[in-house]
């Protein structure tokens, strides 16, 4: 299956709006990971093969791409090129070292079992940031997380991605929305 077709699989009664959610959700965490991510063909169009598990055997009609559903997913097109372009930008999702990961890369204890989080710290791989935060929310509901002291700025919440900063928050609790991704900066 193709990620669409298996989050529609999986999540039947949810609308259309989740599980482009979750399918967002799902390439965040393989474009923030280390290592060489490895993105399916076409799942910046939310491609599907129509439910068919293995194509191999399949016509063309399963197996091509449907370049309308740029037009149709065209959001979700702009935040997956932002996506790749955010990893690009910031050397620090692409230590090359088992080393460097075990000294720049914490994970950090959550307060929810859906909830994955760590830090890339001390301007990682050379990268311009000083720390990176990256957490995860696999839930329904948005949950809300304590932010280590300092002024963090939010550069990724939910489907949006801006590098100079969505807003700054100065103490307290940031909220991780449901089913998503929410990446905080220090410089």
């Amino acid at each position: 299956h193709t990620l669409f077709d298996r989050l529609l699989n999986s999540n039947p009664d949810d609308s259309e709006e989740e599980r482009i959610k979750m399918h967002q959700l799902c390439n965040t965490v393989v474009m923030t990971s280390q290592g060489v991510p490895f993105l399916h063909a076409g799942v910046e169009l939310l491609r599907t093969k129509n439910g068919e598990e293995n194509s191999y055997k399949s016509s063309d009609e399963i197996n091509r791409i449907d370049w309308t559903r740029k037009t149709k997913y065209k959001a979700n097109f702009d935040f997956y090129r932002s996506l790749v372009q955010l990893r690009k930008n910031h050397p620090a999702f692409r230590l090359p070292t088992t080393a460097m990961i075990n000294q720049h890369l914490k994970f950090l204890p959550m307060p929810a079992p859906q909830l994955v989080g760590y830090q890339l710290t001390e301007h990682a791989n050379g990268d311009s940031w000083k720390t990176i935060m990256v957490l995860f929310n696999g839930g329904t509901k948005a949950q809300a997380f304590d932010l280590p002291a300092g002024a963090w700025t939010i550069v990724v919440r939910g489907d949006e991605i801006n590098e100079t900063g969505i807003t700054t928050l100065r103490t307290g609790q940031a909220q991780i929305p449901a089913r998503s991704a929410l990446i905080l900066k220090q410089d």
